[in-house]
């Protein structure tokens, strides 16, 4: 069986990591894409947890609001009362 060459590999590059059998690529190039790769995933998570509990907070504070009442409001037959106060001539003072 013919030995392969190991590939060389940027640490600041992660296309090889993705494209290359883990066996092919050197163990310290591995070693540091599997610990980008989990400490980006670890700021993802704590991310959505803060987004999680913010939501949470957002909608136990609209809960405590007070909810419409779905009773119909009575019509009146008033006659709404006017800031005006009519003249003789029926002019409009104010």
């Amino acid at each position: 069986m013919k030995k392969m060459k190991k590939i060389r590999s940027s640490h600041n590059n992660l296309l090889n990591y993705f494209i290359h059998d883990k066996r092919d690529l050197s163990p310290a190039y591995v070693r540091s894409c599997e610990k980008f790769l989990k400490e980006i995933s670890a700021k993802h998570q704590a991310r959505e947890d803060i987004i999680y509990e913010e939501n949470e907070r957002l909608l136990d504070r609209s809960s405590k609001l007070q909810a419409p009442s779905s009773k119909l409001q009575a019509t009146s037959d008033k006659r709404q009362a006017t800031s005006a106060k009519r003249h003789e001539k029926d002019t409009i003072v104010k």
